[in-house]
């Protein structure tokens, strides 16, 4: 590809997001890491000979991010030694208050970072079209990429022309969507005219082929259990007659849904090993589901277990939606505990009221058997 451009494209860097589930340390670590991936991409850049980057919105998580915040995206993006172009998305539209006016902002800056505040084309090198759709409001009543490309000539011989646009494509929003999707079609029309060489998209986390020349970035570091493939950061070689995709790694962190089924010792040991097997444990947030029914002795070793994995992991908590690992109390583990007094009668109430159906009485007992077993 003789009159090829390489370039990066990423998005939804969403810098300022907070996770509560991660707590106050892995909170902190993990966004730092955030601005880790970001600093990660200039070095690919400079190992790619890549000539610029794109973000496709959403490079903060909303326009009200803390000044700190705002002052050490601006540090992250001077260590990109390449011209850089941000897209506003629908966390950071361009609407009134929109941190992109802000004197923080204006004043930090780095000269090589170009913000589009319209559908205006750019030549960002000779024979480099960028060209965007920026939001300027969390909530657009029409398609928000139609207006970047809709009345385009096709790119000029010679000429590259890629278009940044953020939003959910009319085959991935399920008609779920809260706002009107990205039409599908008529991006690949424009891409078959060739108005445009390559459609850089953003908002979905997880890196996606559309088509050869229509792709989601993903976010550069992941977000959620669900996401299928974050952590990327695309290196793009376009031309007007071939192109050449490839992801490549910026993101550090992990996080993971695991299911259990729990039912005795063997089980439990089971989950155990698997939590030793786990890499990266300080930058690995785990999520688990679980069913099955345990004795209290087990229970208790069950919850120990998770509390200690959970200061070994960033974080580890139990999936409260698909959590039903239901105590199995027995007569003689509650016996044994020897309580007296008005111990003893709230622990007979709650077996009472076990044996009645009372599911959150076998939870209580399951807690007094490991209270007063750690008493002991």
């Amino acid at each position: 590809m003789d009159d090829s451009i390489t370039f990066l494209h990423s998005s939804d860097w969403q810098l300022g997001m907070l996770r509560r589930f991660l707590g106050p340390d892995g909170q902190a670590r993990w966004g730092q890491a955030r601005l880790d991936a970001v600093a990660r991409i200039g070095e690919v850049a400079e190992q790619t000979g890549a000539a610029f980057v794109v973000v496709t919105g959403d490079v903060f998580e909303h326009n009200q991010v803390e000044r700190q915040t705002i002052l050490r995206a601006c540090e992250a993006l001077k260590r990109i030694p390449v011209p850089v172009v941000l897209l506003p998305g629908n966390h950071d539209a361009l609407e009134p208050g929109s941190l992109w006016t802000s004197s923080q902002w204006q004043a930090h800056a780095p000269d090589h970072v170009t913000v589009l505040t319209d559908t205006t084309p750019i030549e960002i090198l000779p024979g480099v079209e960028v060209v965007g759709a920026p939001w300027r409001s969390r909530r657009p009543t029409s398609d928000p990429a139609a207006a970047a490309y809709t009345d385009l000539e096709p790119a000029p011989p010679g000429t590259t022309r890629i278009l940044l646009v953020h939003g959910q494509l009319t085959s991935l929003s399920g008609g779920m969507s809260e706002v009107p999707p990205i039409d599908q079609p008529a991006l690949e029309a424009a891409v078959a005219t060739k108005k445009v060489q390559y459609v850089g998209l953003g908002d979905r986390h997880s890196t996606t082929k559309v088509t050869d020349r229509i792709w989601f970035s993903g976010t550069q570091e992941v977000t959620t259990p669900e996401e299928t493939d974050p952590g990327n950061v695309l290196k793009v070689t376009v031309s007007q007659s071939a192109i050449d995709v490839e992801p490549i790694r910026v993101g550090a962190w992990h996080m993971v849904d695991h299911r259990v089924e729990l039912f005795d010792e063997e089980s439990l040991k089971a989950l155990e090993d698997w939590f030793a097997e786990l890499p990266d444990k300080e930058r690995t947030y785990v999520r688990l589901a679980g069913d099955g029914s345990l004795s209290l002795p087990l229970l208790s070793r069950l919850d120990t277990m998770i509390d200690v994995q959970g200061e070994a992991f960033a974080s580890v908590e139990k999936w409260a939606k698909f959590w039903t690992v239901r105590p199995a109390p027995d007569a003689a583990d509650l016996d044994a505990l020897q309580l007296s007094g008005p111990a003893r009668a709230a622990m007979e109430e709650l077996r009472q009221a076990l044996a009645g159906g009372d599911e959150s009485a076998g939870a209580a007992l399951s807690l007094m058997h490991r209270l007063a077993r750690d008493a002991g």
